[in-house]
């Protein structure tokens, strides 16, 4: 499967919410996006804003790929 590429740099939470659904994970919303996997398990939190920092992507692109089964890379 092609890995999934972020722009860390130009990232907002729709594109990683976007990205969590395309690996399969489980997205609920409340003031943050909370990601899950299937079977429940604690993924991590998306803060709901249009632009976020870089570091902050990719703590969530890393934390992706330690649950997903499908490689995502922030660039």
């Amino acid at each position: 499967m092609k890995p999934l590429e972020i722009k860390a740099a130009d990232c907002s939470s729709d594109t990683l919410v976007t990205a969590a659904l395309k690996c399969g994970f489980v997205v609920k919303s409340s003031k943050h996006f909370k990601v899950k996997t299937v079977d429940g398990k604690f993924v991590t939190t998306i803060p709901m804003h249009r632009r976020l920092k870089r570091e902050l992507v990719e703590g969530v692109v890393e934390r992706f790929n330690q649950f997903g089964v499908r490689k995502v890379i922030a660039k």
